[in-house]
């Protein structure tokens, strides 16, 4: 029984002893691993300076070179066919409903834009306006 008794105690000691430290990486295997691979781009980080919305965006990666839509606080501008003026933006919980007066292709009308982000897809999708839904990746803050 005290043979029993021994066992256990040193299979709960065993169990509660600190695990090994990890060893250091090995230098030969960043070698052999080659380059880096640049990560695809994320949605900008929401912050309470600036609207998550405001900076660059395209419908694809390869639009990123000359970026189709521009984003301000106040306002959106797609490369010749519409500027809208933001004349009240309310943060949602997925994002944010704009009111906004557009012009595209005519004289100035009223809008409803809903921007929401989808952080599985690293997308901002666009909804009412005078666009068909679309989703745009961010290519970076505005120049």
């Amino acid at each position: 029984m005290r043979i029993i008794a021994a066992a256990v105690i040193v299979a709960y000691l065993v169990s509660c002893a600190p695990p090994e430290a990890e060893p250091p990486p090995d230098p030969d295997a960043a070698v052999q691993l080659g380059e880096a691979e640049t990560l695809p781009r994320v949605l900008p980080a929401p912050s309470a300076e600036r609207a998550r919305y405001v900076g660059r965006w395209a419908a694809s990666q390869d639009g990123c070179a000359d970026p189709a839509w521009r984003f301000e606080e106040r306002s959106v501008v797609t490369r010749g066919e519409v500027a809208c003026e933001f004349n009240d933006v309310r943060l949602t919980n997925t994002g944010y409903t704009i009111q906004a007066t557009c012009t595209a292709e005519g004289p100035p009308t009223p809008q409803t834009i809903q921007l929401s982000f989808a952080e599985s897809a690293r997308a901002m999708l666009v909804s009412g306006g005078p666009w068909a839904p679309i989703g745009l990746i961010y290519c970076g803050p505005l120049q």
